[in-house]
């Protein structure tokens, strides 16, 4: 199963707030989201959420034509841009919200996240802060896990079962707690396709970024390009291990310009 992971959406008369390059590749144009949806739909494609992939896996009934939508972080363009267009095509998707940022400036409100909720669409948790959590001592991540799920449980009314990793970073002790709070399920941004031998803790994504036009959200739904650019990924890991989070970050807006794919 491809599991899709987008951001924001902006477009020329409303644009993103985010100003850097490498968060700014983060932002989709709407005309290019519509697009994607479009090709979706007219290609057979059902567009469905995390929980309902989990629900398919129990009962061995996931389907070729199928593929998950994801967006991280609550921003407010999902709900004014993408909630409508994914309506329009009759797809669910699942929406990974930052607890602190509800009702918060370029996130969503309370009622936009509970809306979502009453037509269909998952709500997960993206911590509570967006801290990355490897950075943080067991107390505090489990205070990240359990309050957020907590915290927006009580502002959709609705169980909150699954967990996106803020940067996708994230251990092996990680997992287990995650399982401990309640979670059925946490998605990383590791490029690749899940299976049915997939650690439901590690389900792999491909980032839908700016700029990707039709050939590339073509290639972005193939087997066989998802497995090279995961090359590229596992270097991008690797230097990670060696540089540590923090480094690597500030690295990663430095050479962002001269890096020729943009993941």
């Amino acid at each position: 199963m491809i599991i899709l992971l987008y951001h924001d959406i902006d477009t020329s008369d409303d644009p993103s707030e985010k100003t850097d390059a490498a968060t700014l590749g983060t932002v989709a144009r709407l005309t290019e989201f519509e697009a994607q949806m479009k090709f979706l739909s007219d290609n057979g494609y059902k567009a469905i959420s995390v929980e309902r992939y989990l629900e398919n896996m129990r009962q061995n009934d996931v389907s070729p034509n199928q593929v998950v939508l994801t967006f991280d972080d609550g921003h407010a363009s999902n709900f004014k841009y993408a909630f409508p267009i994914l309506k329009k095509y009759g797809f669910s998707a699942s929406f990974f919200i930052i607890a602190d940022r509800i009702d918060q400036i370029h996130h969503m409100t309370s009622a936009q996240i509970r809306t979502l909720r009453e037509n269909g669409m998952e709500i997960g948790s993206h911590g509570l802060t967006h801290t990355w959590l490897p950075l943080l001592d067991r107390t505090n991540i489990v205070h990240e896990l359990k309050q957020s799920k907590l915290f927006i449980e009580k502002k959709v009314r609705a169980p909150v079962t699954t967990f996106a990793y803020p940067g996708g970073h994230y251990t092996g002790a990680m997992m287990k707690e995650i399982r401990n709070q309640g979670y059925r399920a946490a998605l990383s941004c590791i490029l690749g396709i899940n299976t049915g031998t997939t650690d439901p803790y590690l389900l792999r994504r491909v980032e839908i970024r700016r700029g990707t036009g039709s050939d590339d959200f073509e290639k972005a739904l193939q087997p066989f390009s998802i497995r090279m650019y995961s090359v590229i990924d596992q270097a991008k890991t690797a230097l990670k291990q060696f540089a540590g989070l923090e480094r690597y970050e500030i690295l990663r807006h430095r050479l962002y310009q001269f890096y020729p794919f943009k993941r």
